[in-house]
């Protein structure tokens, strides 16, 4: 990245806005969701007062979404790369957070693998970014402000889109 980031908020992404910021779906009533997710990912990636936390786990998630999706590979292979920028800001998960997740899921009933994108970063975020119905539990609101950019868009994984009334 030519310009140095100058902190100002350090944010997640979650991986349903990365998702639809680069794939457009073939239904037009969807396509609305693509526009409104791109000009938010854009803005984000743009701004030099912003940081991007993101945790190796959450990585592996959105490539693998990409390729089950059809995303081209170079557009993969690209994305990995930018990751590495300093921009981002990376996370493993540990084993401390692997138990927290699972405990969590247990008493929420919400799959593991939404904790395992937000709670190795949890410390370092000053907002979650996050269209996903789960991420509005207290889990998620307890550790900071959660924003659904693509409002009134509604998303969850295995589920159509649906707008909210």
């Amino acid at each position: 990245m030519a310009n140095e980031i100058i902190s100002g908020e350090t944010i997640l992404v979650d991986t349903n806005i990365w998702h639809y910021a680069y794939f457009e779906p073939d239904v037009e009533e969807y396509k609305e969701i693509h526009k409104t997710a791109k000009k938010f990912l854009d803005e984000k990636l743009d701004d030099d007062f912003c940081l991007i936390a993101i945790s190796l786990y959450q990585i592996g998630e959105i490539i693998e979404l990409f390729r089950k999706t059809n995303i081209d590979k170079e557009i993969r292979l690209h994305l990995i790369e930018s990751f590495k920028e300093e921009k981002f800001i990376l996370h493993n998960f540990t084993q401390d957070i692997i138990n927290e997740s699972l405990n969590k899921s247990t008493n929420s009933n919400i799959h593991v693998y939404d904790y395992f994108v937000v709670l190795p970063v949890k410390d370092i975020i000053d907002k979650i970014y996050s269209a996903d119905d789960h991420l509005q539990h207290e889990d998620f609101k307890s550790i900071c402000e959660v924003i659904n950019p693509l409002k009134p868009w509604i998303l969850r994984e295995g589920r159509k889109p649906k707008k909210q009334l």
